[in-house]
This record gives structure tokens, sequence and C-alpha cells, in this order.
């Protein structure tokens, strides 16, 4: 038996959904506010593996009863804060935000809030540490800065 959809029973789209394949990007910004909640320090990064999902429940509740934007907006950038803290268990970006510091930071969650993202895969380690290699270089040599351990 075949199927088919009359004219008058077309599919109604959905507004506002967000497709999971590419989450929209957000303003750094609205990311690091995210991140604020979850940890009033961003350097807190180095201990992403310890947050747990009543962590994120608190996040999810500031934003859902205070954050002054759209559904869509919150949903991605909860999304990405989600996926910025699983990218960030890598160790080479543990050892970057170590070498690093805040500099680092800034340069992940610039990255996270505007990279491509599917929520299948989420951020790539390598694709994040490059970008934040580049941010780390000086713009006149083109090197990167000492490291503390060096």
């Amino acid at each position: 038996m075949t199927s088919h959809i009359r004219a008058n029973e077309a599919a109604v789209p959905v507004y506002g959904a967000i497709d999971p394949m590419d989450v929209p990007t957000v303003a750094v910004r609205e990311l690091a506010t995210a991140l604020k909640v979850l940890a009033d320090d961003a350097l807190a990064l180095t201990r992403a593996a310890e947050w747990s999902e009543e962590d994120f429940r608190r996040v999810e509740q500031f934003f859902w009863q205070r954050f002054p934007r759209d559904r869509q907006r919150k949903i991605a950038a909860l999304v990405r804060l989600r996926s910025l803290v699983a990218v960030c268990r890598a160790r080479r970006l543990q050892k970057l935000i170590s070498d690093h510091g805040s500099v680092a930071v800034q340069a992940i969650v610039e990255a996270a809030a505007s990279m491509r993202l599917n929520t299948s895969f989420g951020f790539s380690p390598v694709k994040i540490s490059c970008v934040v290699l580049d941010a780390l270089k000086d713009p006149q040599t083109g090197l990167l800065p000492a490291t503390a351990a060096a």
C-alpha cells in the first residue's frame, strides 16, 4: 500500500525549531554569560569534567527565567555551552588553557560561539585548538608567546 499526501494535508512547518545538524551561532556575550552562570571563573574550564547535570540545569533555569533572548537563541546558547564544555575535556585544550590562561579561554569561547556545530559530533578539539593557536600568535612576528612552563 502506497501513501500519498493530498494537497490539503501538507506537512505543517515547525517554526523556531533548531536543526541539530547546524546549530545557529550565538553572540560571544551569550555563551560567556552561560559559562559565567556555570562557573564564576572562566578558567574553570580546566575542571570541565567535574560539572554535573545539576550544574547544567542551574544554567538552563537561569536562561529560561532571566535571560532576555528569544527561545531559539537561548536553546542555541545552551547547546553550544554543553558542546564547549565537552570539547574542553580534551587534553589538547586543557593544555592550552593551562599554558595560556584567560587568553586561551577567550579564544575558545569566541570559536565556540561562531563555529559550525553539529550536535551529533560536537566541536572538533583540533579545529578549536587551531583557532586558539592563531589567536595567540603575535601579530608582528607570527610566533606564539612563551608558555608558562617554558
